[in-house]
């Protein structure tokens, strides 16, 4: 079985016109002074003299995701980011006859799907280069979340959402999230468990109730852990509604989608600013006291791979062997 992603933030669009817009960070909540000597040491980290480094694009999630980590005392085990050509790949693969679906796979939806996930970095062929060319032109601005710890986003998402920093920030935080809490696993295992011998139309709707409810859980957390971070949560909120405008993706509500529709989405995340997340920052600031912060040897790790176009951060200490 393919891996199946936990979250996608938007669906494919083929003829919807792409803007920008930059975030407004909130002065009240002060981002705090040692996050930008966390995103400078971060980008050192990886800056040895002609050491290969990442695609710029990498190295944005990398610094928002860094100061992410920290701020909110994560230790987990490894997570990976990578660009992926985009979902709309699959569409100008077939158009430029680099691939030929059978009739099952086209019925499916799954047509030429692989293409989706190519790097855009492995490019070999003229014709390949404008598919690439062509999904990010006009390509959305997805990412999604892999159970084993893999982040990918569709390169046309740093073309939807330009330099904002916000933007991006809580979409990372959105798909921690479904990492962090496992969200791929506890629907397999309600699918392969508790929902195993319902009928398949009674087992996918309630497989989608879950799904969704997950969504809503990782845009609320996605808040949270942009306030510990020092920024605004408000912006997460623009995010969603900017996002969708700049995708040009409504997203009606529909009973057996995995994500939201768009205006429950953001009422959800409206409310959750108004009054909860206080209660929820209060008692994150509560905890943390209690735990102490970040342990010495736990800040966060980066590594690049490009051979497999991965960048890799550890955020647990390293084990020290005894001589």
């Amino acid at each position: 079985m393919d891996p199946q992603p936990v979250s996608v933030s938007s669906r494919p669009l083929l003829h919807a016109g792409l803007g920008r817009h930059s975030g407004r960070q909130g002065a009240w909540w002060g981002a705090p002074a040692q996050a930008l000597g966390a995103a400078l040491g971060c980008a050192l980290a990886l800056a040895g003299c002609g050491e290969p480094q990442p695609p710029s694009e990498l190295r944005q999630v990398q610094a928002v995701s860094d100061q992410l980590l920290r701020a909110n005392g994560i230790r987990t085990t490894p997570i990976r980011f990578a660009l992926e050509a985009g979902e709309t790949a699959p569409y100008w693969a077939q158009k430029a006859g680099l691939c030929k679906a059978s009739k099952q796979e086209t019925d499916a939806g799954d047509a030429c799907e692989h293409w989706a996930h190519l790097s855009p970095a492995d490019a070999e062929t003229p014709a390949h280069r404008q598919v690439n060319r062509l999904s990010y032109l006009l390509g959305t601005a997805s990412a999604r979340t892999y159970a084993h710890g893999l982040i990918t986003f569709d390169r046309s998402f740093f073309l939807v959402h330009g330099d904002d920093q916000g933007a991006l920030r809580c979409v990372v935080a959105h798909e921690l999230t479904h990492f962090l809490r496992r969200h791929g696993f506890l629907s397999s295992r309600a699918v392969n468990g508790a929902w195993k011998d319902l009928p398949e139309q009674q087992r996918q709707r309630a497989l989608a109730t879950l799904s969704q409810t997950q969504e809503l859980a990782a845009d609320r957390n996605a808040m949270l852990m942009t306030a510990i971070a020092g920024h605004d949560p408000v912006l997460c909120v623009q995010q969603l509604q900017n996002g969708a405008q700049l995708d040009a993706d409504y997203a009606p509500e529909a009973p057996l989608e995995s994500h939201p529709g768009y205006v429950r989405r953001l009422a959800s995340a409206r409310a959750y600013l108004k009054g909860p997340l206080q209660r929820d920052l209060a008692a994150w600031r509560q905890a943390e006291g209690k735990r102490g912060g970040l342990q010495e040897g736990s800040a966060p790790r980066w590594s690049w791979d490009p051979n497999d176009q991965l960048l890799t951060v550890r955020t647990l200490p390293e084990r020290r062997v005894s001589p």
